[in-house]
C-alpha cells in the first residue's frame, strides 16, 4: 500500500510539472484573443509566367482580434521551382492579417528576392484555408499574388480568391474572434 501511495505522490507531481498546451485551431474559443496562420505547404503557385510547383511557408499573428486593418507580425519564405529563370525566392515580412473561421487572409511586404520580377518592396496578398490535419479531404489549400508596395497602413481584404490544393504539409489558421 505504501509503495502503491508513493507511486500515487510522483505521478501527481510529475502530471503537475508538465505543462498545460493552448489548443489552437480554427476553431473559434480554444487559443490567443488574436489571428495567426503558420506552417508549410507544398503545391502549385499560379505566376503571370505559368503555374509551377513551389512551396510556401507563413508564420505570423495579428496584435489583436480580427479585423481588416489590424497590424500583423510575422515572417514568410515562398520557393517556385521550375521557373524559367530557375528557383524563385522570395521571404518578407507579414504587415497584415486577418482570419475568419479556417480562412486567413495575410499581406506581406518581400524583403529578400532573387528575381527583379518580384523586387524587394513589393507585396504579396495570400489566402490559406487549414482543413483541418491529417489525412485531410480536402488537403489544406492556399494562393498568393504579387502587389504593389502595400503603403503604410495595409489593410488584408478578404477576397474569395480560388486556392490550390496541397501536395504536401499543414498549415494552422485561428480566428482570434
Amino acid at each position: 500500500m505504501r509503495k502503491l501511495m508513493g507511486i500515487l505522490a510522483i505521478s501527481v507531481v510529475a502530471v503537475a510539472m508538465v505543462p498545460g498546451t493552448a489548443l489552437a485551431t480554427h476553431s473559434n474559443g480554444q487559443g490567443p484573443s488574436k489571428d495567426f496562420v503558420t506552417g508549410t505547404l507544398k503545391l502549385t503557385l499560379p505566376t503571370p509566367l505559368g503555374s509551377f510547383p513551389g512551396q510556401i511557408h507563413n508564420n505570423g499573428s495579428s496584435e489583436s482580434a480580427s479585423g481588416p486593418g489590424v497590424p500583423a507580425n510575422g515572417h514568410f519564405y515562398t520557393d517556385i521551382f521550375d521557373t524559367p529563370f530557375g528557383t524563385v525566392n522570395l521571404s518578407g515580412d507579414i504587415v497584415c492579417l486577418t482570419a475568419i473561421g479556417n480562412n486567413a487572409w495575410l499581406r506581406a511586404v518581400i524583403v529578400n528576392s532573387n528575381t527583379g520580377l518580384a523586387p524587394p518592396g513589393f507585396g504579396l496578398l495570400s489566402r490559406v484555408v487549414d482543413n483541418g490535419e491529417g489525412a485531410d479531404d480536402p488537403p489544406d489549400s492556399a494562393v498568393g499574388f504579387l502587389t504593389p508596395p502595400p503603403g503604410p497602413n495595409p489593410t488584408c481584404p478578404t477576397v474569395p480568391f480560388t486556392t490550390n490544393p496541397s501536395t504536401q504539409g499543414n498549415t494552422t489558421v485561428h480566428d482570434g474572434v
